[in-house]
């Protein structure tokens, strides 16, 4: 306790002694903010056809949830430059179900584009959907770039119970030089599927829309 009250007292006196001399400015600095980040759909819209009419009745459309595999849109859709130069694979428009009349081309995976600014980290929430009629469960994969140059570009996977996820946006660096997607500086794409059950019987002939949610945010 003495050594502490002994250093604030030489602290004190110097800072007496020095104020005598001391001048004051004030100063101005600039700082600019980074763009917003935004989020909206793209030509391809989240879409499944077969479902059958009974209550209860459940139909899927399964997108990737990691960049692989036959229901991955492909690393040139999702503009991605990833290690491998991921084709597209050969079921992502088909839906399947025990109660679905499930169909080779019955389905078209949703694709959302992520807009922020170059090199961000944004934070990606889905939330499932329902209304009287329908209810939905997305779920698929959002891009991930690595910020270190070239390939090396990953989907990670987005549904409601993965909760809060994280993806960096692409960079002003960020390429692919293995034949596969071309990364867009500011821009992140998200690729959703669904699997979609009737809560009341249905309508023939009749097409449905139920919402669901993205949220994302620095």
């Amino acid at each position: 306790m003495k050594q502490k009250i002994k250093i604030l007292a030489v602290l004190t006196a110097g800072m007496i002694s020095s104020n005598s001399f001391a001048l004051q400015q004030t100063l101005t600095g600039d700082f600019t903010t980074i763009q917003a980040v935004s989020i909206g759909p793209t030509a391809d819209a989240l879409s499944i056809t077969g479902l059958n009419l009974p209550l209860g009745s459940a139909c899927n459309l399964t997108a990737s949830a990691d960049g692989t595999g036959t229901n991955y849109l492909g690393d040139q859709r999702m503009r991605l430059g990833s290690a491998n130069a991921n084709a597209p694979g050969s079921t992502v428009t088909t839906t399947t179900g025990g109660t679905c009349l499930t169909s080779a081309t019955g389905g078209t995976i949703g694709v959302y584009e992520i807009t922020g600014a170059p090199g961000a980290t944004v934070k990606i929430t889905v939330t499932d959907g329902a209304n009287a009629d329908l209810s939905i469960v997305p779920g698929g994969c959002a891009g991930n770039y690595v910020g270190t140059g070239s390939n090396g570009d990953t989907c990670v996977a987005v549904t409601q119970a993965a909760g809060i996820v994280s993806v960096r946006l692409a960079g002003p660096t960020d390429t692919g030089t293995l034949g596969e997607g071309t990364p867009i500086s500011g821009t992140s794409l998200i690729a959703l599927g669904g699997l979609t059950t009737a809560i009341r019987p249905l309508d023939p002939s009749t097409t449905y829309t139920v919402d669901f949610q993205i949220d994302v945010t620095y």
